[in-house]
């Protein structure tokens, strides 16, 4: 069996829809990041109203997390 790790930076925005939120990953992100590199980049997305899904434009900054998952193939 085979084991793999890997790391997500996973940014959580709210949307104009209340309540409804979208997020994003971004894989193998630094380990030492830090609220304050992380924020002003997820405000620039809001402020640039880059992104729009079915939930409509993102609206504000829910979260960040840095995301680690262990696999393990049982077949492969």
């Amino acid at each position: 069996m085979a084991t793999t790790q890997t790391t997500v930076l996973r940014l959580v925005f709210g949307t104009e829809i209340p309540g409804k939120t979208t997020t994003m990953e971004f894989n193998s992100p630094r380990p030492d990041l830090t609220d304050a590199q992380i924020r002003p980049v997820m405000q620039s997305f809001i402020d640039a109203h880059l992104v729009s899904g079915t939930n409509g434009l993102i609206t504000s900054i829910e979260g960040a997390d840095i995301v680690s998952r262990l696999v393990t193939d049982v077949i492969s």
